[in-house]
């Protein structure tokens, strides 16, 4: 159920994004590459910072102890500020741009409401695998051929919706007269339909390795960002006997997590940018989409080295507290995609 919950979470938050920037494009009498990027920072907040919140609130025991509810509560209000900064945004965007009264009303109180719409329904899912709990996958390192087995399932999804794409767009373009036109437009839309499809089977196939994940730390979300502070982040924390074994597990699982989300986010994003210059190829809403291929690029380009780096210092930390783990799991490392 929740599996089903977070695909049609970002199946929707998709559709969003989708509807917020044709609002943009249709409401804002003028477009400037900074303004655009200001209306897109706004719009991104909105939709995936409730999206965020829900994620934590349903797979996360977040009121079971004192450090669960203070991790969670800075949590919030670090997401809570971002949102407030994006209505800000989104407010001096409405004045500059000459917008109507109600555009930046929508995108604020739209926020607001799927703010709370994501902890409702993420703490209503968490209750309910409570009433019907579920055994988290028992801890083990993740082999190298579970890692070879996700990344074939990526591609062959890819290649798969590739195909039946250009069926599909084959058909639905074979009346037009410019073939050379119609076949780039053939390619690029199953192109883009191939990496959306490739980036959410990344998260499908990465939901055992999370619940394997959980298992470590019991599912207490402080707990888990104290372990997570001390591997990725290179933080000194104390940690009991205990916490060094979670912490020994956690760093040989949690790489090929970060690199399935690398990669469901490179795809998703290849999707998209591939819309946007087809775009301005064509002339369409330059300034809009130039600042949108902008900012996808730039986040790419700030967030693969961060992941990149974490992903490093995991490998470390689990080289070097090796001993913590049971003898016979000998399995580590395991390449990530």
């Amino acid at each position: 159920m929740k599996v089903l919950a977070f695909v049609l979470s970002v199946l929707l938050a998709t559709a969003l994004v989708a509807a917020g920037t044709a609002l943009i494009v249709i409401q804002s009498p003028s477009h400037s590459l900074g303004l655009d990027l200001v209306a897109i920072f706004a719009l991104t907040v909105f939709i995936y910072g409730p999206l965020l919140l829900g994620s934590v609130t349903s797979y996360w025991d977040v009121r079971g102890s004192a450090g669960s509810r203070a991790s969670f509560q800075r949590y919030l209000w670090v997401v809570l500020g971002i949102e407030a900064l994006a209505a800000i945004a989104v407010v001096v965007y409405s004045v500059v741009a000459g917008t109507p009264i109600w555009f930046p009303i929508v995108f604020i109180v739209g926020g607001a409401v799927l703010t709370v719409v994501g902890l409702t329904i993420g703490r209503a899912l968490h209750r309910h695998e409570q009433a019907h709990p579920r055994a988290d996958e028992p801890w083990r390192p993740v082999s190298r051929h579970e890692v070879r087995l996700k990344v074939l399932s990526i591609a062959v999804t890819f290649v798969a919706v590739f195909i039946g794409g250009l069926v599909v767009f084959g058909l639905v373009f074979s009346d037009e007269s410019d073939c050379a036109s119609s076949l780039g437009d053939q390619l690029t839309s199953a192109f883009q339909f191939a990496t959306i499809g490739a980036a959410l089977t990344a998260i499908l196939v990465s939901v055992p390795l999370n619940r394997r994940l959980r298992s470590t730390v019991g599912g207490d979300f402080g707990t888990i960002r104290t372990v997570g502070k001390v591997v990725l982040g290179n933080k000194k924390v104390e940690l009991d006997h205990a916490g060094q074994i979670a912490a020994a597990k956690y760093a040989t699982i949690i790489p090929t997590i970060l690199g399935l989300q690398l990669s469901y986010l490179t795809l998703l994003y290849l999707g998209l940018g591939t819309q946007q210059v087809r775009m301005i190829l064509t002339g369409r809403n330059e300034a809009f989409n130039i600042g949108f291929t902008i900012l996808l690029i730039a986040i790419l380009v700030a967030f693969i080295p961060y992941v990149v780096v974490r992903i490093r210092r995991a490998r470390t930390y689990a080289r070097e507290h090796a001993e913590l783990l049971p003898s016979d799991d000998i399995s580590w490392p395991a390449r990530t995609p």
